[in-house]
């Protein structure tokens, strides 16, 4: 067993996932973690936003660009709360985000402090993973469990961190929990395949529309794509998974999409959603 403080144990936790960024905006509740991140400015940088919404967005964008987990970090009061627009973009877009938001100290917690929100029940709907850290020894472990939650949920892991917390000398074993994490395979019913190519085959006008899901199967989506004679449209933040020139590539859909795409989803007969949730009925 080795001593250290609860902040120096959770930087080493981040450096382990290589996490090396973290965007944020510090105070009054989040000082002490803040010192512990600037003792580590030369691996982990800290990326200082005007507003915590900015903040939250960019982990979200990074998350989603990149699929490694974006970082974001406020105090508590009224800057963990500006963070839930680019929360509830990475919960509507399925990318794993860390929030490390700041609190009063434990001993001023239910005292009506100043920056004191009930921070759990604010995060509740956004989060796959939320719980605040109530001893100094389950910090780096919670930290272990919020990362790995958000990438095997694909979504937003909060962990509410009172200021006393970080600077509060712990013991813990010199061997580290190992940074990875299990990944889900979905696998789909033999009846829903039956009854999807039973559909397939007696369609006369399918339309493919893929979503940013659709990534990482550019191959198998154009294969299919000609396989059963359908063209592909794509959401906008699809764009570019087929080159637009591609023969079965018929654009976006929607008010900024195109004429053929719309024209196609008027006829269809079959319309097989690939990657997406795309939420504009009216379409």
């Amino acid at each position: 067993m080795i001593k250290t403080t609860a902040g120096k144990a959770a930087m080493s936790v981040l450096k382990e996932w290589n996490i090396d960024h973290i965007f944020g905006m510090p105070g009054d509740s989040i000082n002490h973690f803040m010192d512990n991140l600037r003792s580590e400015k030369d691996e982990i940088e800290f990326i200082q936003v005007r507003h915590e919404e900015v903040g939250a967005l960019a982990a979200s964008s990074y998350a989603k660009i990149t699929g490694k987990i974006g970082v974001c970090l406020s105090i508590g009061g009224p800057g963990a709360i500006h963070l839930l627009n680019g929360l509830y973009d990475a919960k509507a877009d399925g990318a794993p985000v860390l929030v490390l938001a700041g609190q009063v100290p434990r001993a001023k917690l239910g005292n009506e402090s100043f920056q004191e929100v009930n921070l759990e029940r604010v995060f509740d709907d956004v989060s796959v993973f939320n719980h605040r850290v109530d001893s100094p020894e389950s910090f780096p472990h919670l930290l272990q469990q919020a990362i790995r939650t958000a990438y095997a949920k694909k979504g937003v892991a909060v962990l509410v961190i009172p200021d006393d917390i970080p600077s509060s000398t712990i013991k813990i074993d010199e061997k580290t929990p190992i940074a990875n994490v299990s990944k889900s395979i979905s696998h789909s019913d033999p009846e829903d395949v039956a009854k999807a190519l039973l559909a397939i085959k007696y369609a006369k006008k399918p339309v493919i529309l893929a979503g940013t899901g659709a990534k990482h199967a550019k191959l198998e989506l154009a294969q299919f794509a000609e396989k059963i004679a359908a063209p592909v449209i794509f959401t906008l933040p699809a764009k570019g998974i087929l080159p637009d020139r591609h023969p079965y590539n018929l654009g976006q859909l929607g008010q900024l999409g195109t004429k053929p795409a719309y024209e196609a989803m008027e006829e269809t007969d079959l319309l097989i959603m690939v990657g997406t949730s795309y939420p504009y009925r009216e379409f």
